[in-house]
């Protein structure tokens, strides 16, 4: 059973619970009872009553609200013949207003065709605070190459893979997925921004088995979740 007992957030009189100081007891549904309420599911809010002691109600959920802000895995495939279409995806991920802390990358390329160009923008990706890696396609073996990819991006929250010809706001992109996961604590798995696709990450550990080809799981998780609270498109 999930409740507030214990909580530092939650607002009581006496020994009963009338509120929620972090105000997020409607957002993951509650019922009320003879002391705590009672939620419908877990909330990524709940702290112990000692943690943070020394702050404040507001600065312990800011604090609370920075440890929550999804992290990011991108697996940005350099499949273009133009180069500057990767560096315009690499100039949208630099010029994010986001934490970069939470912004991991892997580059996905041929090594004959991008082999001494891919460290420069590594070099420029990590000078901004960003975490990122290279994969080079030596064989043609999808399972083992996404495998190098999706094992350096395990920590994500939410994971996408985008074509370097993908057309998306990626800033508008990460401010939804944190406004809708994060402050809202809605249960989407899946967020659509034109041609990017964000898949929530224990899901994708869940499906990927069945199909050891991400496009293909990609494309068949939309249709699962299409016209259902589980999909969020982003305009």
């Amino acid at each position: 059973m999930f409740d507030c007992n214990g909580c530092c957030f939650a607002d009581s009189d006496g020994d009963q619970q009338v509120g929620c100081k972090a105000q997020k007891h409607e957002c993951v549904g509650f019922s009320k009872s003879d002391s705590f309420f009672e939620l419908d599911r877990l909330c990524l809010y709940k702290r112990s009553e000692s943690w943070e002691s020394d702050k404040t109600t507001e600065e312990k959920f800011e604090l609370a609200r920075n440890q929550l802000f999804p992290n990011i895995g991108i697996c940005l495939d350099d499949d273009s013949e133009d180069p500057s279409d990767l560096e315009n995806i690499i100039n949208q991920i630099l010029n994010l207003e986001y934490p970069k802390n939470r912004i991991k990358v892997v580059i996905y390329s041929r090594f004959g065709k991008a082999g001494a160009r891919i460290p420069k923008i590594l070099t420029k990706l990590r000078s901004s605070g960003v975490d990122c890696y290279s994969v080079f396609i030596v064989q043609e073996n999808v399972f083992e190459n996404e495998t190098s990819v999706f094992t350096k991006l395990s920590k994500a929250t939410f994971l996408t893979k985008l074509s370097s010809k993908a057309e998306f706001d990626l800033q508008k992109s990460v401010d939804q997925i944190n406004k809708i996961f994060n402050d809202e604590l809605r249960q989407v798995l899946v967020f659509k921004n034109r041609d990017a696709v964000f898949i929530n990450k224990t899901y994708v550990s869940k499906s990927y088995l069945e199909y050891l080809d991400y496009s293909k799981m990609q494309d068949d998780v939309l249709k699962k979740v299409n016209d259902t609270e589980f999909l969020y498109i982003i305009e």
